[in-house]
This record gives C-alpha cells, structure tokens and sequence, in this order.
C-alpha cells in the first residue's frame, strides 16, 4: 500500500476545524454548510506575516486542520527552529477529503508528529531554491520539480508560494503529497 505525506491525514481528523479568539484552535466542526476559508486569500496571508510558523498557521483560518495537528503533535516546538520549509494542507482539501477521522493516527501524538513532519524540511528554501531532492525532518525525501512556472512537491502542485513566516517559508498545497 502507497503511505501518503498526510500532513493533510494528521489533519483531516479535524476537518473544517475553527479557530477560537486568539487564533487559538477550538476543535469544533465548521458549521452545517460552511465553507472553509481561503487559505491563500490576501488577508490570510497578510495574517501570517513575521510570526512563527505554527503562530502563523493558526493566523490563517484557511489552515486551521493544519494549526489542530501541529498542536495535538506538540509540534509548537517548530517556532524554535532557525529554518524551516512547510509544505501546509489547506481546509479546502480537507473539507473533501474521502474519510472524516483516523482515530489511530489522531490518538497518537507521536505518530502524528512524525506524519507531519513529513511535511518540513529543515531549512528555509525559497522558490529558487527549492527545486530537487530534499530529507524531510521524518527522513522521506520531497522531491519538488517546476512545470510551466508551477512548483510541485511529489507531483502536487502548490497554490501558494513561499510564504515568509519568522523561520519558515511556507507552501500552502491543496491536496496529498505521495511520499517518496
């Protein structure tokens, strides 16, 4: 069986979940019919600006599945480290992703922590430099190629580029990222 990059998997157990005052994530399900915001709108994107990388996914309510997950993994820890590259999975995927919970993973936070570390590379990589063969912080290799200007990790293409945190560039992604 093919393992998936789930930094979307740690996350889809929260799918559509909502933020809090203070960006603080609550765990409750979006309402009955909500969308999920726009991970890559401007004001979202503005929202995470000079933060550290797990204060700024939790800034972008279009994040909020990913900012869950790096809480539950204690993943906090992220915000210490110099450099980073994130490859984050929007709520939009999230919100169609075909199974709502992995209690397994959900219910071991280490376990989690390493899935989503699967989507981190430890070292801040901008656009120009991110093409080729990187060591995630898991040890599983992202391989990011360009196709007609677009940048893909394992064939998934990003919809948002190289979004400066405190210490990390990030990649917002809107679907799986095969591992390899």
């Amino acid at each position: 069986m093919k393992r998936v990059l789930l930094a979307a998997v740690l996350t889809a157990t929260l799918s559509g979940c909502a933020l809090g005052q203070g960006g603080v994530v609550t765990g409750q399900p979006l309402p009955s019919g909500a969308a999920p915001a726009d991970a890559c709108a401007p004001q979202n994107l503005a929202a995470m600006a000079g933060k550290p990388v797990s204060v700024a996914i939790a800034a972008n309510p279009g994040l909020s599945g990913m900012a869950a997950g790096l809480d539950r993994a204690g993943l906090r820890a992220l915000d210490d480290t110099p450099a980073l590259t994130l490859f984050a999975t929007s709520d939009r995927f999230l919100a169609t992703f075909p199974f709502q919970r992995i209690p397994t993973l959900w219910d071991d936070p280490e376990e989690l922590a390493r899935t989503l570390k699967q989507a981190a590379i430890a070292e801040r990589l901008d656009p120009g430099r991110l093409p080729g063969t990187h060591t995630t912080m898991s040890g599983t290799r992202a391989v990011v190629t360009t196709d007609a200007g677009d940048l893909r990790v394992n064939d998934t293409k990003t919809v948002c580029h190289q979004l400066d945190t405190a210490n990390a560039a990030v990649y917002i992604v809107d679907e799986l990222v095969p591992l390899r």
